[in-house]
């Protein structure tokens, strides 16, 4: 109840109408995935494994290629993504290169014709995050959507679940 005596459903309306918009967005993200046609063989189709994997959106994949290419990385390398304990809300995130490629402890996705790695541990807490790239100049850098978090810190680098 508000301050005038009326009632504010509208609250549960729109985090309501924003997770069916996340969850359209993420859709739309997961079959341009699957028309890729440079999914490596043994990438995981994120579609037949719903909750699971990091999908980038189009502007996390442009940076990343960007930062590849003037970082003069080989154009095989992979995104690594993962949490470890930490940060002021139990997890922190990690984005890292990585030139070796997947490992047996690994799932690979494809996203935007950049081939993403998480540890099967780090899939557990992040599966069905998306990965975005806010090119903003006071807010710049990668943001994460994880529909496990329970709560995230205030500058978005950690969460809890």
């Amino acid at each position: 109840m508000t301050m005038d005596g009326t009632t504010n459903d509208n609250v549960v309306d729109t985090t309501a109408e924003e997770l069916e918009a996340r969850e359209r967005e993420k859709r739309a993200i997961l079959e341009a995935h699957a028309a890729s046609t440079d999914q490596p063989m043994n990438a995981i189709d994120a579609d037949s494994a719903p909750g699971r994997g990091v999908v980038l959106t189009e502007r996390a994949a442009i940076e990343v290629k960007r930062i590849i290419r003037e970082e003069g990385l080989p154009d095989s390398t992979c995104l690594r993504i993962g949490a470890k304990g930490g940060g002021c809300s139990g997890f922190s995130y990690v984005l890292d290169f990585d030139k070796k490629g997947r490992t047996e402890f690994d799932s690979a996705y494809v996203s935007g014709g950049v081939t993403v790695l998480i540890d099967k541990k780090s899939e557990f807490v992040m599966g069905g995050t998306i990965v975005d790239f806010n090119g903003e100049l006071l807010n710049r850098g990668f943001t994460f959507r994880n529909p496990s978090a329970s709560s995230t810190c205030g500058c978005g680098t950690s969460f809890s679940v």
